[in-house]
């Protein structure tokens, strides 16, 4: 279900480029001209935030923001100007932020905080504190921004809860704490997690210009002193937020194939040897399936590469949602890996050979051509703690497989 945004605008220029933005955002857009309708769309709608003009013709002094953040609206405001008098009348509420119209970089940011805004509820950030108040009001600051929100009151419950939630992202932490103080958390963070997993930012009151420089030589990403402007944290954190979002990108694209968003080749053996390095220790055993497409070049050579291109899309597809608990790659052209860790044989044979059966009866589905296909499987067990080695021997299976006919499972 898509998102809904309410637009309060009463120019039409500039509603239809704030619904443009909406739309390219993926946001389902309602405009109101007046606050008079904007209170009609509000009675009938769930929204999901809302970008508001701060001057209408029925609400000249800024009357619809106070009806979008009573309605628990998070409110956006544009404005043509920001005098004194406007700027104190918006801040009195819990905005998002406001955009001056003029700007000539308005537009791009606006859409970049319509981008955030559901980003943002996957984000999960932890408060450190001791002060409750202090901690409040930044959680305060967080839900405004749809981030999810975690807190502690010291550096060890902090850990605590860090242990326990991997997936937090960012942690705000003060620096004056009972049991752990900030900086010595900065440094015990960085021990456990890298800059590239987590972003830290520390907060402080004290009157002191080298707590910014030893939270940062202790890992620290940022620093703020208290009390700080609403703007410039809701924009360091999102700088930090994005900076872990952009890396993020590139261990993904670095990680993955291109074309079926399956793990890639280089991914696959390092994750893999990894594994088997654990069961070694257990000495358990991992599996290896190794699968290749039956007659691949002749589906090239017939229906041409773009329609090969849509059979490895379809197959991945498939990949992704059979072996799910598994580590799954192609390991480039029409060849695919399975890696079974700790898996007996028995139940890993009998998945592949249920996922063959599936490929020979819905591979039609995988192109607009129809084309029908078969799969070829290769298995090969422990104990073998090398990944090259256990390849080579599901390599063998697959030939086997290959040349007993295909369409086949071999171990």
């Amino acid at each position: 279900m898509k998102r809904k945004i309410l637009i309060v605008e009463d120019t039409p220029a500039i509603a239809l480029v704030q619904k443009h933005i909406a739309l390219k955002v993926g946001y389902e857009v309602d405009v109101a001209e007046t606050l008079a309708q904007t209170k009609i769309l509000i009675s009938q709608n769930n929204y999901f935030c809302a970008v508001v003009d701060f001057i209408l013709p029925d609400a000249p002094n800024g009357e619809a923001v106070p009806c979008t953040i009573n309605a628990e609206i998070p409110t956006i405001v544009m404005t043509g100007s920001i005098d004194k008098k406007t700027r104190d009348t918006v801040e009195k509420f819990p905005i998002i932020d406001y955009i001056i119209k003029e700007n000539k970089q308005a537009y791009q940011y606006l859409e970049k905080q319509l981008k955030r805004l559901p980003r943002n509820e996957s984000v999960k950030v932890l408060v450190v504190d001791d002060s409750i108040s202090t901690r409040h009001y930044i959680v305060s600051l967080l839900l405004r921004h749809k981030y999810q929100v975690s807190e502690a009151e010291d550096g060890k419950q902090a850990l605590e809860m860090l242990a326990k939630s991997p997936d937090i992202s960012v942690i705000i932490t003060d620096n004056e704490m009972p049991n752990m103080n900030g900086d010595e958390l900065c440094s015990e963070i960085r021990r456990l997690y890298n800059n590239d997993e987590k972003a830290i930012i520390g907060i402080s009151g004290a009157d002191s210009s080298e707590l910014s420089t030893l939270f940062l030589k202790n890992g620290a990403n940022d620093y703020l002193h208290k009390p700080f402007n609403n703007e410039e944290f809701y924009c360091r954190l999102s700088q930090n937020v994005d900076m872990l979002q952009q890396i993020a990108t590139i261990k993904r694209q670095a990680n993955t194939d291109y074309l079926t968003d399956l793990p890639n080749r280089r991914y696959f053996f390092e994750q893999a040897n990894t594994s088997l390095k654990a069961l070694s220790l257990k000495k358990a055993n991992g599996s290896l399936a190794m699968i290749d497409i039956d007659h691949f070049k002749s589906i090239n050579d017939t229906y041409g590469h773009d329609a090969g291109d849509q059979v490895l899309k379809g197959l991945a597809i498939c990949f992704k949602k059979y072996f799910e608990k598994y580590l799954v790659a192609r390991l480039g052209g029409e060849e695919f890996a399975v890696y079974f860790a700790d898996e007996n044989t028995p139940e890993a044979l009998k998945r592949l050979e249920g996922f063959r059966y599936f490929v020979e009866n819905n591979s039609q589905e995988f192109s607009k051509e129809k084309i029908k296909l078969t799969i070829s499987i290769g298995f090969s067990g422990g104990p073998v703690y090398q990944m090259d080695t256990l390849l080579k021997q599901a390599d063998q299976k697959l030939y086997e497989a290959k040349e007993a006919g295909r369409n086949q499972v071999t171990s």
